[in-house]
């Protein structure tokens, strides 16, 4: 099934700030773009609104030492008060509060119109499972929108995957509509990876409709906690580390037994299941066992570049046939990383990198909800379907208003 929405109301321009917090958590990446529409060149109102993009300007405002450990370790071991997530949701509210303020004093001439918000994700459970006897679903993304719009006296969409999983889905993955604003024009049959601490991969077909987006697993999120624990460092350079080690094949074909990656999409996945746990586990194992530093990092960094390979060769490569890999996130820095996965792509394809597409892949997740934030704003649904595996395409987040 292909994404198509009815756009039934006028577009206006409008500069919308676009605010996300990772999987790294290391801080918020802000960033002000001006969007506009355009007309269809074929005249068809009947799809994506097509949309004219231009960064303005942007900046990360780091989480101070203290709060980024507490969040990091809150998160990392699931534990906590309820009296701690309250606080935090308010805290994390004034955090992404001031790192727009930050943003606007920077442009002062331009004057904002919009905020889009993904807080940070504290917990994603998109499998059904009995709470008391009532069977649920459910995300929690924390950062107060109240709290952003109170500040900046600007109005705030936020929250954007409970409407999708209020309707079936699973609640992500959501940049397959970015995706789908920014490569669908070019009518080539496109892969669009993003290799952040877990991989996502799009699939936009020749006619520029998304038509399947997962997760594949783990992106960065174990080579970095392997990096971190055993060199001291948060992440690979270039994949230096992992080229200088040997794949152990055994412990490789272990780990792709992993049930996550033979089910069917939709599918979505992070550090609940992934996560430091899961990654200390690995880690002291081989570590006792003899494994030398090198060849685990290298074994991880396989694992992610295999998982990334056949999740497009056992799920995609029959529907679609994909002549381009656009590659975005911080995995797209590994040198190494991108050979491996090339080498086990099943065909020959082309793989670029965001920037070659004009795209700035530090800010692509803050362009997503800013296009989500836009499109919300004007009562245009922008989930979509076959990606997430909802019923319906809905639009996605709460309006806050100052």
């Amino acid at each position: 099934m292909g994404f198509y929405v009815n756009v039934s109301t006028r577009l206006r321009p409008l500069n919308v700030i676009g605010l996300n917090s990772g999987t790294s958590m290391d801080g918020i990446d802000a960033a002000l773009f001006s969007i506009k529409p355009r007309p269809h060149a074929n005249g068809d109102s009947s799809t994506i609104p097509a949309l004219d993009v231009e960064l303005l300007a942007s900046t990360l405002e780091e989480f101070p030492s203290e709060f980024r450990r507490g969040l990091q370790k809150l998160i990392a071991s699931g534990d906590t008060s309820l009296q701690r997530v309250c606080l935090l949701n308010t805290a994390l509210g004034e955090v992404f509060a001031k790192a727009c303020q930050k943003l606007i004093r920077s442009v002062p001439q331009i004057d904002v119109h919009l905020i889009g918000s993904h807080g940070q994700t504290v917990w994603h459970a998109p499998a059904h499972t009995d709470l008391w006897t009532v069977s649920t679903s459910g995300t929690l993304q924390l950062g107060e929108p109240a709290i952003l719009a109170a500040r900046t006296g600007i109005p705030v969409v936020a929250d954007f995957r409970p409407a999708d999983m209020a309707n079936g889905g699973q609640g992500a993955p959501l940049v397959s509509f970015a995706d789908a604003v920014l490569f669908g024009a070019d009518k080539i049959a496109t892969a669009v990876l993003n290799i952040g601490g877990i991989a996502n991969l799009t699939v936009i077909n020749d006619r520029g409709i998304a038509v399947m987006a997962f997760d594949t697993g783990p992106g960065n999120m174990l080579i970095d906690r392997a990096m971190l624990r055993l060199y001291g460092k948060d992440f690979d350079l270039g994949g230096q580390v992992a080229k200088s080690g040997k794949v152990d094949a055994n412990i490789l074909e272990r780990l792709l037994s992993h049930p996550y990656f033979h089910q069917s999409p939709p599918k979505t996945t992070g550090r609940e299941l992934f996560g430091d746990p899961y990654a200390d586990a690995l880690i002291d194992e081989t570590q006792a066992s003899g494994l030398s530093s090198a060849d685990l990092v290298a074994t991880l960094t396989a694992l992610t570049a295999k998982t990334i390979a056949a999740g497009y060769q056992d799920f995609v490569s029959l529907e679609c046939k994909v002549s381009r890999l656009i590659l975005g996130g911080g995995g797209a820095d590994n040198a190494h990383l991108v050979e491996l996965i090339r080498q086990y792509w099943p065909h020959e394809v082309k793989i670029l990198r965001h920037e070659d597409c004009g795209i700035s892949t530090k800010f692509k997740e803050s362009l997503l909800f800013a296009l989500l934030a836009y499109t919300t704003y004007h009562g245009i649904p922008n989930s979509v379907p076959a990606c997430t595996g909802a019923a319906r395409s809905v639009c996605l987040g709460k309006l806050s208003l100052p």
